[in-house]
């Protein structure tokens, strides 16, 4: 029986670093693309959620496509939100991938799903339709709307580019003469 759950607390912190390993691969991999780093509040039908992302912006033929890690924690106390509902939400974490669909000098919108574990028990894969606004060649803000459990959730966002690169944002990078 012990070995068993040495096994399973092995494959947790595997898949626990999985999106961390994917990210460092990625971000060697392509040194030229954009590094990015998000701070996001997501209203749930029963909580605030806040999560942190990191992601690499790819060039792509239709859109440009970001891939990266997420991390999102409940922002209210597990025990009170207990007496709400069965399943508590604490911790949701996995990889995200989003490809723009409309890309302006200052504004991206972005097809966005994320897959990862919740509570490390459940897989739950959510869409969501965000949109950012350049600020600066290095902050933008954004906000968007998603699903999970069939209800509609809301999100507001601060995204920095990280890193040395001179892009700036790969939609503005496009417009740049």
């Amino acid at each position: 029986m012990k070995t068993n759950s040495t096994f399973y607390s092995a494959v947790l912190i595997i898949i626990k670093l999985l999106p961390v390993l994917l990210i460092i691969a990625v971000a060697v991999s392509a040194q030229a693309q954009g590094l990015k780093g998000a701070t996001y509040v997501e209203k749930t039908k029963m909580t605030l959620k806040m999560g942190h992302s990191v992601g690499v912006t790819l060039p792509g033929y239709l859109g440009d496509m970001e891939v990266g890690g997420f991390y999102q924690k409940a922002m209210v106390d597990p025990g009170v939100e207990s007496t709400r509902r069965k399943v508590i939400e604490e911790k949701f974490y996995g990889l995200y991938m989003g490809v723009s669909f409309l890309q302006t000098q200052r504004v991206n919108m972005n097809f966005n799903v994320r897959a990862g574990a919740v509570n490390d028990k459940y897989l739950v894969i959510t869409p969501s339709v965000y949109s950012d606004v350049a600020l600066t060649s290095f902050l933008a803000v954004g906000a968007g709307l998603g699903m999970r459990n069939l209800m509609p959730t809301y999100q507001a966002r601060v995204t920095v580019k990280l890193g040395n690169s001179n892009r700036g944002y790969a939609y503005k990078y496009k417009y740049r003469r």
